[in-house]
């Protein structure tokens, strides 16, 4: 590592959680690989959470505090990176916290094999009751993989940031950057991290904890833009033609895409407004016969991913939302 410069950079956005960011900030200040610098972005915070940033700033040198105007976690995961100083970064979403040891396991296996990407497993924890749900990928820790020699990647690493630790020459050497203003960039951007880094590795243990259940959490608000999912797979899509691998890929680019689009319409059938609700179905599908004229054939099983058979099709899906409006559940 450069002299004078800390080991990890983590990114930290932030935007109205402080009663979340305590626990967050005192997590990460506890970590037992204590090499770190922290950026802290205040992304027009309208709570007091730039209090809780100035008490740990005023503690600990390796916090940093930036203040701008709302533009999104996008824009603040990128505001941040271009900021950071270390050739190591890593993002942390401010509501969520880290197991103490994750930072030391996650360089500790970057280093060992000279890793370019470092995925760990996860804990999804939920409010409602307390109870921590892992969530465990399906690689061996004791290998190296690359996209050319494992296309299954694409498929079943999770897409979020929070779960990795990247060599930053991955995002600064191929000008790689999270969508400005979308839900769901990091489906948009993950792909594409995965086919650029050469050798990626896991730490098989549920190292950070994601507050899977919190109120305005993003993922779990429905509105108009449910169609950021559409966007954000062309985003991918797209650049996976660009660089002339989208057909090599093609299979594997297909359940990714087919996933995600089938879960944003597992959430699409709770809104109440059956013109917005049948424009989506159809607007969905006619993206996905668009990328993969062939399905619904896949080498992967759909089903695995607890897809219900009727999201599955076109016909009978729209079939259950006009029985659903006759229900008067939607108007």
């Amino acid at each position: 590592m450069t002299m004078n410069h800390p080991l990890i950079s983590i990114v930290l956005p932030i935007y109205n959680v402080e009663d979340y960011l305590e626990r967050c900030l005192l997590s990460i200040k506890d970590q037992t690989l204590n090499d770190f610098e922290v950026l802290c972005i205040n992304d027009g915070s309208t709570d007091d959470s730039q209090m809780i940033i100035d008490k740990y700033v005023a503690i600990d040198s390796r916090f940093k505090s930036y203040q701008k105007t709302n533009g999104g976690l996008s824009d603040a995961r990128n505001y941040g990176l271009a900021r950071s100083k270390s050739e190591l970064v890593m993002f942390v979403d401010s509501d969520d916290h880290l197991e103490s040891s994750l930072l030391k396991k996650a360089y500790d296996r970057l280093v060992k094999d000279d890793l370019d990407m470092v995925i760990f497993d996860f804990y999804k924890v939920y409010l409602e009751d307390g109870h921590k749900e892992i969530i465990k990928n399906q690689f061996l820790e004791n290998k190296i993989y690359s996209l050319s020699e494992y296309p299954e990647l694409l498929c079943f690493v999770h897409n979020a940031a929070w779960n990795k630790l990247y060599k930053k020459r991955l995002f600064v050497d191929n000008d790689v950057t999270y969508p400005f203003g979308y839900r769901h960039q990091d489906l948009a951007t993950t792909p594409k991290l995965i086919y650029l880094a050469d050798r990626i590795g896991f730490v098989n243990e549920a190292l950070y904890d994601y507050l899977a259940d919190r109120p305005n959490n993003l993922t779990q608000q429905y509105d108009d833009k449910i169609y950021h999912i559409i966007d954000m797979n062309m985003e991918y899509l797209e650049y996976y033609k660009k660089h002339e691998i989208f057909t090599k890929y093609y299979e594997q680019l297909k359940y990714l895409c087919v996933i995600n689009v089938l879960n944003s319409l597992k959430k699409v059938v709770n809104f109440t407004d059956y013109a917005f609700v049948k424009r989506f179905v159809l607007d969905a599908f006619r993206f996905i016969y668009h990328y993969f004229p062939d399905y619904p054939s896949c080498i992967y099983d759909l089903k695995q991913e607890k897809i219900d058979m009727i999201y599955l099709n076109k016909t009978f899906l729209l079939l259950y939302i006009n029985y659903r409006k006759l229900k008067g559940k939607l108007k």
